[in-house]
């Protein structure tokens, strides 16, 4: 008989109108010693996008961090295996609830067309001879654009953008695939080789004319802070800083955000500024009937930094006119304003927050659609799987109560290792390894309400989770050597052990009794998948590496 799995269902949390949020601080534009960062290494100590991580875990009002790696070696990028390392580094190093850590790439080259940011994608994009796993050259952003939306949770987020960047972006008309691929861009970046550590080193630069190009355009495209960060002051050179609003402090929540462009860019380091239309957050594109009601709630927990003026801005979607003042409120910190809207309209809205001391927070947009004969119904989910399914091809289906209608999914499967996504209603997923699997899911329609069910730990394979009853792998993490003991009447024959890309890095023969050592003097640091199996059993471990 098949070993079967067995589904446990945490509590399931349906947040659809007044869904909760919290507020997160960050950046995502930083370097480590693996490309052109860390340039202070010899005084610092500090190399590898863990230590970076680590420190910046430490630093005031982080709560997320990103390292974006140069992709070519101009920039100091040197092997694929240090990309690999970097999402190995970022995984080890995210304590969820307390600090997330993201690695992704910044790719391109400055003078052939600008740097684009890039997460979601785990192998490396690049043009170089032995520099890249998906081939993309330095001016074919057509190119990019596509092999970004071929991966459900990658986006592209444009670096420090000058006028003609990325193919005339900012200037050609409207482009579908570029929109889908590019989530935002900073209105203020740098300083990028800061050595300041005492948060007093603020970028005074703006990119908002860019931004306003691009919105301008059709884009649809939220704001951010960039640090761009090459020396050893990770979170600690000024006060700017991303904001994100999350449900939760997870890796799953951090991705979702800024790919819905739930996301602001502040002076600020702890400000929290409420803005939505209609119970919806920013980012959000609405198509809803009747006029939109504009909310707005400033709060800063340093209550003796006082809000002078809000203003709320409003624009047409690709009519290629600049947005304008909607209404400005003087002294207060919350206000409430309903535009008047014909029937098929579409505007977006965004609000520029100045505080007495100068300090300028600015949200991400909303685009609102009128439509009088929407019938958008909110979605309700539960969920139910097969009562018996066997350990592969365990099918988890998303069942409706018939209320929801025109709905979009995004699936997040993971044991820890390296996540698998789906955009389908019900997906089937191969499990073909043992361990935990956390399913986090996210539902929306098109109307713009959304929620967020908590998630769904899967327990595999009866029996071979407990090592106590079939083998050990330890230590982990590990360094030069593994030592695999096989108990009690499991047979497990062979072991193989996988790379980030699902290459087989060490294949060894095991001995069926008492302990067997595995020589790892040859593998790079990184995050691995040890693979054990024999005639009828198979098992799967995360494994750590760090020399």
């Amino acid at each position: 008989m098949k070993p079967r799995w067995t589904l446990i269902f945490m509590m399931l949390q349906t947040l659809c109108f007044g869904q909760s949020y919290h507020y997160y601080f960050g950046n995502i534009h930083a370097h480590s010693g693996y490309s052109d960062g860390n340039k202070d290494s010899l005084t610092s100590g500090m190399y590898t996008p863990y230590q970076d991580f680590m420190y910046a875990k430490e630093s005031q009002h982080i709560d997320f961090y990103g390292i974006s790696e140069h992709n070519h070696s101009n920039a100091g990028m040197t092997s694929k295996q240090n990309y690999y390392n970097g999402i190995a580094d970022a995984e080890l190093a995210t304590v969820e609830d307390s600090f997330v850590a993201l690695y992704g790439m910044e790719w391109g080259i400055i003078s052939q067309g600008g740097h684009v940011l890039i997460y979601g994608y785990d192998s490396l994009i690049g043009w170089e001879n032995n520099l890249y796993d998906e081939y993309v050259q330095p001016t074919d952003f057509h190119s990019l654009w596509n092999v970004i939306n071929s991966k459900p949770n990658c986006f592209g987020y444009l670096a420090h953008p000058q006028a003609n960047d990325f193919d005339s972006l900012l200037i050609k008309p409207w482009d579908a695939t570029a929109d889908q691929a590019v989530v935002g861009m900073p209105f203020r970046s740098g300083p990028a080789f800061s050595q300041n550590v005492t948060y007093s080193n603020p970028s005074t630069g703006s990119y908002w004319s860019r931004y306003t190009q691009l919105l301008k355009q059709g884009y649809h495209v939220g704001i951010g802070l960039d640090h761009d960060t090459h020396y050893s002051v990770f979170g600690r050179s000024q006060q700017g800083r991303m904001g994100l609003m999350a449900p939760k402090l997870t890796k799953n929540d951090m991705m979702y955000a800024l790919r819905k462009m739930h996301f602001y860019s502040t002076d600020d380091w702890n400000f929290r500024p409420e803005f939505k239309i209609n119970e919806q957050p920013m980012g959000s594109i609405l198509e809803q009937s009747g006029n939109p009601t504009i909310f707005i709630d400033c709060i800063d927990l340093d209550l003796s930094e006082t809000v002078s003026a809000i203003y709320i801005y409003h624009g047409v979607p690709g009519s290629v006119q600049q947005a304008t003042l909607l209404t400005q409120i003087n002294g207060l910190s919350m206000a409430t304003y309903t535009d008047t809207l014909l029937n098929g309209e579409t505007y977006y809205y965004y609000a520029r927050i100045v505080q007495a001391d100068g300090d300028e927070i600015f949200t991400s947009p909303i685009w609102y659609t009128r439509n009088d004969a929407s019938t958008e119904v909110l979605p309700v989910a539960s969920y139910s799987t097969d009562a018996s399914p066997a350990c592969l091809g365990v099918p988890l289906q998303l069942t409706y109560d018939g209320t929801g209608t025109n709905n979009q999914y995004f699936w997040s499967f993971s044991n820890g290792v390296l996540p698998t996504y789906s955009t389908e209603a019900n997906p089937t997923i191969n499990f073909e390894q043992t361990g935990t699997f956390h399913v986090t899911v996210y539902v929306e329609n098109a109307a713009g309400t959304s929620f967020y069910t908590q998630e769904i730990t899967v327990e595999g394979c009866a029996g071979l989770l407990d090592h106590g009853m079939g083998y050990k792998v330890y230590p982990n993490p590990a360094s030069t050597q593994l030592t695999v003991e096989i108990e009690g009447q499991a047979s497990y024959e062979n072991l193989e052990l996988f790379d980030a890309m699902g290459r087989v890095l060490v294949r060894e023969s095991l001995n069926d009794s008492g302990k067997n050592t595995i020589d790892l003097s040859h593998v790079p640091s990184g995050m691995y998948v040890v693979r054990l199996y024999g005639k009828a059993h198979q098992a799967t471990e995360s494994l750590w590496i760090r020399k």
